[in-house]
């Protein structure tokens, strides 16, 4: 079985059972979406999904070709107007239960998540105060969504995401809710420094699941590492911990801060309470040098004789998968390019874009770059960049009288060198406003 053709037909089935269902995810069911139009429901999705990064005019000649009856920047403004996010979102969640494979790509036995966050800017409006996020007293501020996604690292796809307003994230909060409410197969949650709280490594453990933070290491007084001391000798270690958890401060806890935890009525931990002021809490700590005079420290619950110290590094190399997902998802599925500046036309393209990634590295992942037959310098891998853009016109192909293009052959073709080793300083400076002038029209 052609594996694009399969996926493209099961994302089209979607859409087709979302357009039966449409009136579910309407503002006003009773009329809009009634009269006939030069961009009906289902039309309209296909549309959105296959947007790219130009203006509006611009990418209705792109999807429907040169033709004086195509639909105006404002019919399409306006027929986007009458549909809710949600649809697009319920689009993402179908395609990603049918499409998949359960027991293709597990580590061990398990799911590797990773866990982490992006901002992805919109049009600068400091009147809007749930967006808009101040860098700094003389710089201009920018108006933000935050995304908080869960990540297959085997299947390079997105599993959930929850999106906040950037004036108001929680990432901490937002991991909780993914992990309550995920369901599959017993998942690994790999997640880096600023995930690392008691409330949320036992979410995971009351989930079923099983957690990897990296902490700020036992040198730094504002991490939590320090407080489960003391430690070895050694610079390097791998130790188990128990902490008996309290909301009490007796004569007892103070004396006794190896065995016993004080929690703050300001740290929130959801399974204490002043009936049930104490809570055991036991967990492995792993420190490792990375670096001549640099460590890394991992907090745990993965058992030590199934994930010795080496896979534990090699699991937290492994987190980068999504670092390398987000920087796709921007730049080459064109994520920071909205086309409107409403909220709710927001989200549809950011599930639309999600979806789109998903529905690319369900095909790619099938796919074995050609290596060709002379001897080389560099492995070739795919590139992916070119991958999305054909991906995009493979999708919008419609029946006629040419044969479907060879998605598969086209995309092995289309590669690039692997070079090992490089790195460049990482450049931090303060994100600049987002201005929106040429999107629209």
């Amino acid at each position: 079985m052609n594996n694009a053709r399969h996926l493209k037909r099961t994302l089209l089935n979607s859409i087709d059972k979302l357009s039966q269902d449409h009136r579910d995810f309407l503002f006003n069911p009773d009329t809009d979406f009634t009269r006939n139009r030069k961009l009906p429901f289902e039309t309209l999705i296909k549309f959105i999904l296959c947007m790219e990064a130009g203006s509006i005019k611009d990418e209705v000649y792109n999807y429907f070709g040169l033709n004086i009856n195509n639909p105006s920047a404002s019919a399409f403004v306006q027929q986007r107007g009458k549909i809710k996010y949600e649809a697009f979102q319920w689009l993402f969640e179908s395609f990603n239960s049918k499409t998949y494979k359960s027991q293709n790509n597990l580590y061990k036995g398990y799911r590797l998540i990773a866990v982490d966050g992006c901002s992805t800017p919109i049009r600068t409006d400091i009147n809007d105060k749930t967006t808009y996020i101040s860098n700094h007293k003389n710089v201009i501020g920018y108006n933000a969504y935050h995304l908080n996604a869960l990540y297959d690292l085997m299947e390079h796809t997105y599993d959930d995401v929850i999106i906040q307003d950037g004036a108001s994230k929680d990432e901490n909060s937002a991991l909780r809710e993914l992990v309550d409410r995920y369901s599959g197969i017993q998942a690994i949650f790999i997640d880096d420094r600023g995930y690392e709280s008691y409330n949320n490594f036992e979410h995971v453990v009351h989930s079923g699941n099983k957690y990897l933070t990296r902490v700020r290491d036992i040198t730094s007084s504002s991490g939590m590492a320090k407080a489960l001391g003391p430690y070895p000798d050694e610079d390097e270690f791998d130790i188990d911990v128990f902490r008996m958890l309290t909301l009490k401060q007796t004569k007892i806890t103070k004396a006794c801060p190896q065995l016993y935890k004080f929690l703050s009525n300001k740290s929130q931990f959801d399974y204490m309470d002043k009936d049930n002021p104490f809570y055991e809490f036991s967990c492995r700590i792993v420190r490792f040098k990375i670096t001549d005079d640099t460590y890394e420290c991992i907090i745990t619950n993965l058992n030590r004789d199934e994930f010795p110290i080496e896979e534990i590094k090699k699991l937290y190399n492994m987190r980068w998968g999504i670092e390398t997902s987000f920087r796709e998802l921007k730049y080459a599925v064109d994520l920071n390019a909205f086309h409107s500046k409403k909220h709710n036309s927001i989200k549809q393209e950011i599930y639309a874009r999600l979806l789109f990634y998903n529905f690319s590295e369900r095909i790619m992942r099938q796919i074995k770059p050609k290596q060709g037959k002379k001897e080389r310098k560099y492995s070739y891998q795919i590139n992916f960049t070119r991958a999305f853009h054909n991906i995009r016109e493979f999708l919008k192909y419609k029946k006629g009288g040419k044969n479907p293009p060879d998605i598969e052959s086209i995309i092995a073709k289309e590669i690039e060198p692997i070079r090992p080793g490089r790195s460049s300083p990482r450049n931090v400076r303060c994100r600049p406003a987002e201005y929106f002038i040429y999107r629209l029209n």
